[in-house]
């Protein structure tokens, strides 16, 4: 897979390429730290200041970076299908070099607050079961009618996601579609102790607990296939 950038993104991401590897290196430390901790105005400035540009086309620069470089973690790409992404966007080869060990070095922790940011799905904590049993009724002193109620427990992460933020920053359009509104430390945080805990009582009779277990055994079986694995890879 490839990453197409739109001609705004590539236009933002240009002055780059007019820039040494150093000034690359400062733009790549620029992004990892607006990633932990969002924008910083100051050191836009500075940089603003330093290449002669406006600050809102240094932030929009750097959101153009952010976006490539997650881009490259949310799809999971090879080094081979990054570089060929870059070599797109107009960078050069030493350029190239440059980005893909910012990449590499940074794509297990950006993939995992990408994972938790977009954890939207309730996850399994605990289940607990009682077995009750009817004896008899008001029309029916002799019976026998099993029962079993069951308590599952599941976590639901809170709302430490991505918005669609189409923001104008000095009348130039900022080019990412997807704003990261947490950082990779709260998304940390949240995954730890934002998480809401709700319990589901539900009450079956025998043949449904049966026919229900059947059914999750199938499926645990079916998870296990070469086929599921192959969907699970392309995912």
């Amino acid at each position: 897979m490839i990453i197409f950038l739109s001609e705004l993104q590539k236009e933002h991401l240009d002055v780059l390429h007019k820039q040494s590897l150093q000034v690359l290196v400062d733009f790549c430390k620029l992004t990892i730290d607006y990633l932990n901790n969002g924008i910083n105005s100051e050191k836009y400035t500075i940089a603003a200041e330093k290449l002669g540009i406006s600050v809102a086309y240094i932030q929009n620069l750097i959101q153009a970076l952010a976006y490539l470089i997650l881009e490259g973690c949310k799809h999971n790409l090879s080094e081979t299908d990054f570089k060929s992404s870059l070599a797109l966007a107009g960078f050069s080869n030493e350029h190239q070099q440059v980005l893909l060990k910012l990449y590499i070095t940074k794509k297990d922790e950006l993939s995992s607050a990408l994972n938790i940011l977009q954890q939207k799905d309730p996850s399994y904590q605990d289940l607990t079961w009682r077995f009750e049993i009817q004896m008899a009724s008001r029309r029916c002193n002799n019976m026998i009618k099993p029962m079993i109620t069951l308590n599952l427990v599941v976590t639901i992460p809170k709302n430490f996601g991505q918005t669609i933020d189409y923001k104008y920053k000095n009348d130039v359009k900022n080019l990412t579609s997807v704003h990261i509104n947490s950082s990779i430390q709260n998304a940390k945080t949240a995954s730890q102790c934002q998480r809401m805990i709700n319990h589901f009582l539900l009450q079956c009779d025998l043949p449904n607990l049966i026919h229900l277990t059947n059914k999750l055994e199938q499926a645990l079986k079916e998870s296990k296939s070469q086929h599921v694995r192959k969907v699970q890879r392309a995912l």
